[in-house]
């Protein structure tokens, strides 16, 4: 499975997940932004190169990743 792939999965059930609690904000992988999805691509190659690393990055590792990119 490549990165594009789990990005995707992960989209999705994120998007899966908040519709689960009534949020209906998140596109489909399809219909979101560019954006969106380099952001899901990034955090994908962010846990992948942790864990080729031998690192289980934490949940906060994970966000401060995504927060530094967001922000970048």
């Amino acid at each position: 499975m490549d990165i594009l792939q789990i990005a995707r999965i992960a989209h999705e059930t994120n998007r899966a997940y908040c519709v689960s609690i009534g949020d209906f904000s998140q596109p489909t992988w399809e219909d979101a932004p560019s954006w969106q999805r380099d952001s899901a691509i990034k955090g994908v190659a962010f846990h992948l190169d942790a864990h080729e690393r031998g690192i289980v990055p934490s949940p906060s590792a994970s966000h401060d990743s995504w927060l530094a990119e967001t922000r970048a």
